[in-house]
């Protein structure tokens, strides 16, 4: 692989990801990419065909970026019958590389302001972050009721639904500046609202808890 051609490629998309999270995507033109990397516009398009071509890289990257860090379901798995929220949120933990918070930023913000005028932001922020986090949150209840550590009355898609939408608010908010952007990106308070999540869950729904009258 010709490695100038893998840096110009790596510095277009740089460019544009940096544009697209102050700009907006719509608003940013091939002609003011090419400027940013220092090259001219028929050059740049050797390297990508259009602005989706790049939104799609963008995408794809930053899918395989998620992958790496979210917790999978092996994490679990060895969770016992006695297990309780403290276990459970150490299977949550995301080790989050320090040197990549300002390309995580970046990557929200333009998520952020794109997901509701762009089909393809759109789609992916479904799919591979609302979608994608309710299930695994589902199988993991689903998983401590079959091992006795939640009743099997536990509302399953009540808590996956607020597990993901306290993400999301976080989210949110540290793409507009409102979150732990100061000194380093560390989740913690985050954590703290998530395990205040998981004892609440265990206090209703845990195997010695009484069932919740209707």
């Amino acid at each position: 692989m010709d490695t100038s051609t893998t840096s110009t490629k790596h510095r277009i998309a740089h460019a544009a990801l940096d544009l697209f999270s102050r700009k907006g995507f719509t608003e940013t033109s091939i002609r003011e990419i090419a400027m940013a990397v220092g090259i001219n516009v028929s050059s740049l398009y050797n390297h990508f065909e259009s602005k989706a071509a790049m939104l799609d890289h963008l995408l794809h990257d930053y899918k395989k970026f998620a992958c790496s860090i979210q917790p999978s379901n092996e994490f679990w798995t060895h969770l016992k019958p006695g297990a309780g929220p403290e276990d459970v949120v150490s299977c949550l933990t995301i080790y989050f590389p320090v040197e990549k918070e300002a390309y995580y930023l970046k990557m929200v913000s333009m998520l952020f302001q794109e997901q509701c005028r762009n089909n393809a932001i759109k789609e992916f922020m479904v799919e591979n972050h609302i979608l994608w986090q309710e299930k695994f949150i589902s199988d993991l209840l689903n998983h401590l009721i079959e091992i006795g550590a939640l009743r099997p009355d536990t509302d399953v898609d009540f808590w996956a639904k607020t597990h993901t939408n306290l993400t999301y608010s976080y989210m949110g908010r540290y793409a507009i500046g409102a979150g732990e952007t100061q000194p380093q990106y560390k989740g913690k308070r985050f954590m703290q609202m998530i395990t205040t999540m998981y004892h609440t869950i265990f206090t209703l729904h845990g195997s010695n808890s009484a069932p919740i009258s209707s």
